[in-house]
């Protein structure tokens, strides 16, 4: 089965945050991209054993919005 899968840059302590919007309550963390893979694959089967999937990711946005703008249609 194909999850979704957003990884963010964590930039408190360093390194990367994974979760799946999918599967309640599954995310990690790691130093390193790859070790981050291994953790969330884990997290996936950890998190589809325990419960039941929520919400499909539809699609992710990256908006920059300033105080001036104002939204028409």
């Amino acid at each position: 089965m194909k999850y979704s899968v957003v990884i963010e840059e964590d930039t408190l302590d360093g390194g990367y945050i994974a979760y799946v919007p999918s599967l309640k309550g599954c995310y990690t963390q790691a130093d390193t991209l790859d070790e981050l893979k291994t953790n969330i694959i884990e997290a996936i089967e950890i998190s589809k054993e325990e419960s039941e999937p929520t919400n499909t990711l539809f699609g992710i946005w990256e908006l920059e919005v300033n105080n001036a703008a104002v939204a028409s249609y």
